[in-house]
């Protein structure tokens, strides 16, 4: 009895008016039409998501370059390690200096970075040597600047962000 059931079933199927062309090509038309619409709309949403987060990069670029330039401008930043600029300031601020003694501390200046090399050169096997490159951002550091930040900053320049851990 299945047999004939199904024999049934296969000949009502040829039985059957076959689809409308125009209704089938207006379906495909409809399907097609909405489809590129929703992705029309979900290109425009993800190009204006973009757009938008491109302009908060730019603002926090520039906070960024306004930050630096602050830091720029501070004096301590701008010393050198051995304190000389910050003696030399004090010196002038006190009083006001001969010609004589600008050409003492000079001259005392050009004798100290002179002797500064000799002193790097010897190897201090506790600690690694700080590269010169990396000292503003050690500066940095010390104000205060987050770690994140500073390492964001290192990788802009195009030096190695890992460096710095090594002195933390």
């Amino acid at each position: 009895m299945d047999t004939l059931d199904t024999v049934q079933k296969h000949e009502l199927s040829f039985q059957l008016p076959p689809t409308n062309q125009k209704r089938m090509v207006a379906f495909i038309n409809h399907f097609i039409v909405s489809t590129v619409t929703f992705l029309n709309k979900f290109a425009s949403d993800c190009e204006t998501r973009f757009v938008a987060y491109e302009q908060k990069i730019q603002n926090l670029e520039a906070s960024l370059m306004i930050v630096e330039a602050k830091l720029a401008s501070i004096d301590v930043l701008k010393q050198h390690p051995d304190n000389s600029s910050v003696a030399i300031e004090d010196n002038k601020r006190t009083s006001e200096p001969s010609p004589a003694t600008e050409q003492q501390t000079a001259v005392q200046l050009v004798e100290e970075k002179e002797s500064q090399p000799e002193e790097k050169t010897q190897p201090n096997p506790s600690a690694p040597e700080k590269d010169p490159k990396y000292e503003p951002y050690f500066k940095m550091l010390h104000f205060g600047v987050p770690l994140g930040a500073v390492k964001n900053k290192i990788a802009s320049e195009g030096l190695d962000p890992n460096y710095i851990d090594k002195f933390l």
